[in-house]
């Protein structure tokens, strides 16, 4: 069970980036809970475990290379934040949309809470203006649009 500072940290790196990254399906078992609830604007599709593996499956599914780094890492009680980058390429098609090829890098901020040792909540805040634009759905900031 994850009871240290520096294991949540490990958790979080592992969890976010190794899964995200390679799709180690184990390490989702490991460290969320079963209870798992995501209040986040992309939620996973439903709660519990399956949710946030159906997550990870959607968004390798658009960006198949996705690269997912936690760049800094805050623990207090039972709060983790964190601050992270992806990037990836959207080979095939976010949120429905046909594949743009268009490379994408994306930064966000995540809050989770820890029960028993695994992530039991989850809120994230993506720059999702950033992502839209940098895909073409949305007019680039300074850009004019018609």
């Amino acid at each position: 069970m994850v009871t240290s500072v520096r294991e949540v940290k490990e958790m979080i790196r592992s969890l976010f980036e190794e899964a995200f990254n390679t799709g180690n399906m184990e390490l989702v078992d490991r460290y969320v809970a079963e209870s798992y609830l995501d209040h986040s604007t992309f939620a996973a599709p439903v709660p519990g475990v399956d949710g946030f593996k159906q997550r990870i499956q959607n968004l390798k599914l658009s960006f198949p290379d996705l690269v997912f780094k936690v760049d800094d890492i805050i623990v207090e009680a039972d709060r983790v934040a964190f601050r992270w980058t992806a990037r990836g390429t959207d080979t095939g098609g976010f949120l429905g949309r046909p594949p743009t090829g268009k490379p994408v890098e994306l930064a966000g901020m995540n809050m989770e809470r820890i029960s028993d040792g695994k992530i039991a909540e989850h809120w994230s805040f993506p720059d999702n203006l950033s992502l839209v634009q940098q895909l073409g759905f949305a007019p680039a900031a300074g850009s004019e649009s018609g």
